[in-house]
């Protein structure tokens, strides 16, 4: 991998596998759109990461962007914008679907030949399941979110096919971790939220640094046209998150006993999680009071 695009390049999981690219000398392009609600943090991430050599940003919406201009000599694409669990709400399924999926359509037609696709998903395709999920578990979403990035993955299995394109699909369980989303339970509990929202999957949880390291892999490793889940290889570990926060509020437990098997990441990737939940709950919470501080003093 020499180049990459990185699509929501300044978002959570985006952010932190640029900075991983950079770090491993590698040419990256960024296409994220900078908006007022998420200026601040955007606007800081760019500041950390612009003055870098190997480093453009496209600042434009996904729907305006030139792709075979944005993908000149790019040969690992990394698909990362999309929607969100919180955006995805049943009144709003048309503009998801446009979002989530048209966009998608659109990247992978605009591939150059020789590039390979990876494509973020996640386990929110499987619904409630019981038991061990593996990657041949039928899918059965039952969110928007859930249901367009299934979309997504039969439109790429079969688009990618067609055109002999190499492609992963990664699954992922929550992200934790440094600039973790603000609609996100661990989020709000860290940042006082009494009532915290519930995230839509508590299946597993995974920190960001180790999963943008699967991702770092999938660029670089000889896998081609697979789905692939992402684990901590515990049970119960996003629960286990809320206790330790201290969280004393309300957050239903799923009845449904269900754990996520890591061995196709660790097989085929050789991924394997290295940050335990302690530390990496204790970095997001050092990050958000880093933050805070910092937001306060530049207000003076």
């Amino acid at each position: 991998m020499k180049k990459a695009l990185v699509t929501g390049g300044l978002g959570f999981i985006g952010f932190h596998l640029v900075q991983k690219l950079l770090r491993e000398g590698i040419d990256v392009v960024i296409v994220d759109e900078m908006t007022p609600e998420k200026k601040d943090e955007q606007e800081e991430k760019w500041m950390r990461i612009g003055r870098n050599d190997l480093v453009r940003l496209i600042d434009q919406n996904l729907e305006q962007i030139n792709f075979e201009e944005a993908l000149k000599e790019v040969d690992v694409v990394y698909h990362l914008a999309a929607s969100t669990s919180n955006d995805s709400k049943w009144k709003r399924l048309q503009k998801v679907i446009e979002n989530n999926v048209n966009i998608t359509k659109k990247l992978v037609k605009a591939l150059p030949p020789r590039a390979t696709f990876i494509y973020a998903s996640t386990v929110e395709v499987y619904g409630e399941r019981p038991g061990k999920i593996t990657e041949r578990t039928p899918a059965n979403p039952t969110t928007p979110y859930g249901i367009t990035k299934l979309a997504s993955e039969r439109l790429i299995q079969r688009d990618c096919s067609e055109r002999k394109i190499a492609y992963t699909i990664l699954r992922l369980p929550t992200i934790y971790g440094p600039w973790q989303r603000a609609d996100m339970t661990f989020q709000q509990i860290i940042t006082g939220e009494t009532t915290p929202d519930q995230d839509r999957s508590t299946l597993d949880a995974l920190y960001v640094e180790d999963c943008v390291e699967a991702f770092y892999l999938a660029g670089v490793k000889k896998v081609e046209n697979e789905i692939i889940q992402l684990a901590s290889g515990e049970e119960d570990t996003w629960y286990k998150g809320l206790e330790l926060l201290e969280f004393k509020g309300e957050i239903k437990k799923n009845p449904i006993k269900t754990s996520m098997v890591p061995d196709k990441a660790l097989n085929l990737l050789g991924f394997k999680p290295k940050v335990t939940l302690e530390k990496g709950l204790a970095k997001q919470k050092e990050h958000v009071t880093q933050w805070h501080h910092q937001r306060s003093f530049d207000r003076k």
